[in-house]
């Protein structure tokens, strides 16, 4: 090293001198595919903003586990927005969902989603709903 660096002080005050350094092949380029999970959601039935307003939610959180067991991720998206993509490796997985209020807060009870399996490049969509009595009273 201390001889690279030599050589570097040496070299800048050469003109047309230069320094070629390899620390062997670069390494690999792994690509994953992974798949995308929507989870689409209604209040009650609804996708009427009104109702996130009504319920003071601004917020879905659904936690994802692999079906092992392992954790995933959490991922948030607006209340009004009614519908999220969550790209995934592919694999077996479980998720919960709740809506939260603006403090990040549960607002209703948690909505067990059914086990789902990712394919690599593929979409699949997940309808949920969270009814009335889902709503934690205040």
């Amino acid at each position: 090293m201390k001889a690279f660096i030599l050589a570097l002080c040496g070299c800048a005050f050469a003109p047309g001198c230069w320094v070629e350094t390899s620390s062997g092949p670069p390494p690999p380029v792994v690509i994953v595919a992974t798949g995308t999970v929507v989870i689409d959601w209604t209040i009650n039935g609804s996708k009427d903003p009104d109702q996130c307003n009504q319920g003071a939610a601004t917020e879905l959180a659904v936690v994802v586990h692999t079906t092992a067991g392992a954790f995933v991720g959490e991922f948030r998206e607006a209340c009004d927005s009614f519908a999220t993509s969550i790209e995934l490796e592919p694999g077996n997985y479980m998720a919960d969902a709740v809506l939260l209020d603006a403090n990040g807060v549960d607002r209703t009870t948690s909505v067990p989603i059914e086990p789902f399996t990712i394919r690599h490049n593929e979409t699949l969509d997940l309808p949920i709903d969270f009814p009335a009595r889902s709503f934690l009273v205040r």
